[in-house]
């Protein structure tokens, strides 16, 4: 694409009355190019972007976004482009295009979505620091928003073990939001994807978050839900993910608590009950990922001796190690075992099992492997 297209396509989506959505394809056909669009009369675009159109405001507008563009090495894809991901086009209004910053590549592979509250529990934090971490290990793309609570920690869980990890953005491609992810939205830009259909420059308003789920739901195979309120953005994600026919999962929590009504009423409704990574895998029929996980650790236990620890651990690995049998016992029981926090023996045992050393039994029991 041409500088001056692109500059009359970031035009067309600041106009107002067509931005980046049907109206502008509908231009697109017509006129064959966006350049020749922007001359299109008033009958096809409205008074008041005639009225807008080349003016100060949005002329500077242009000059920044297209600044922006090339300070970040932006890739900008338009629907008809190979790269452009075609699991949006199952939406009833893909973007035309499509504002990418990072390893485009991710696109391409099998990918789940993991959202959850902002104001989530320590235990929600938790779990989903867990179940990322499984699917990163399996080699599936997690996807979420950027925002706090769960999103920061299925993103950074996913990191911490170089796995594939997209964030979509409620925001232009250059807007961190919330500011307090301004390291983490860096972090993905050089190791993960961001993903926006705004123009740069554009902040995060209201009204984009809904559309910036509907984006996550369609580029995933399935949406899990960790934690989350009946009022809580993440349940849009679940409502966009069923109307495209993607699977719905869901963490259950106790009942009666607030952060966990929204889950647990999914659940109710048929929501796919998660209580371990291979659950989501099977639900959206990446199961030979979890097996093929299976029998790599444990064909690398069988190196371990038997009555000392396995090398390479870490002073919390071993001390949860130490605490386990060849008999499984249940999480609850290991915790007061080895007295490790919910959070870091979650975490250890998925290690721990990834690496062949433990293995998970029905019930959230663990053993020696």
């Amino acid at each position: 694409m041409s500088e001056s297209e692109l500059a009359a396509v970031l035009e067309l989506c600041l106009l107002p009355g067509i931005g980046n959505g049907q109206r502008l394809r509908e231009l697109l056909q017509r006129y064959g190019s966006a350049e020749a669009a922007l001359h299109a009369p008033a009958a096809e675009v409205g008074e008041e972007a005639v009225r807008v159109r080349g003016s100060v405001r949005i002329a500077g507008r242009v000059r920044a976004s297209m600044a922006a563009l090339r300070r970040l090495d932006v890739q900008v894809l338009h629907e008809t482009d190979p790269r452009y991901p075609a699991r949006l086009m199952h939406l009833e209004d893909p973007p035309p295009f499509l504002f990418a910053r990072g390893r485009l590549e991710l696109l391409e592979r099998p990918a789940v979505a993991v959202v959850g509250s902002r104001d989530c529990t320590e235990y929600g934090e938790s779990v989903a620091r867990w179940l990322t971490a499984g699917l990163a290990n399996a080699g599936v793309v997690v996807v979420s928003g950027l925002a706090r609570g769960i999103d920061t920690s299925a993103h950074l869980a996913t990191l911490a073990l170089g796995g594939g990890t997209i964030a979509v953005l409620a925001s232009g491609i250059d807007v961190p939001y919330p500011r307090r992810n301004a390291a983490l939205y860096e972090r993905i830009a050089r190791e993960g994807l961001l993903l926006s259909e705004t123009p740069p420059g554009t902040p995060a308003l209201p009204y984009l978050f809904p559309r910036r789920n509907r984006l996550i739901a369609a580029l995933a195979l399935g949406v899990l839900v960790v934690e989350a309120a009946e009022e809580s953005g993440a349940l849009s994600t679940a409502r966009h993910a069923a109307d495209l026919g993607r699977e719905v999962m869901a963490v259950p929590g106790p009942i009666g608590r607030r952060t966990n009504s929204g889950t647990n009423r999914l659940l109710r409704d048929g929501a796919t009950m998660v209580l371990e990574v291979r659950d989501i895998l099977d639900a959206v029929g990446l199961g030979a990922l979890a097996r093929a996980a299976a029998r790599s650790g444990a064909d690398r236990g069988r190196t371990d001796a038997a009555d000392e620890p396995p090398a390479g651990l870490s002073p919390t690995g071993v001390r949860v190690w130490r605490a386990l049998g060849t008999e499984p016992v249940h999480v609850d029981e290991l915790a007061d075992a080895c007295g490790v926090a919910a959070g870091t023996l979650l975490s250890t045992l998925l290690e721990l099992e990834l690496a062949g050393h433990v293995r998970q039994a029905p019930g959230s029991r663990y053993a020696r492997a």
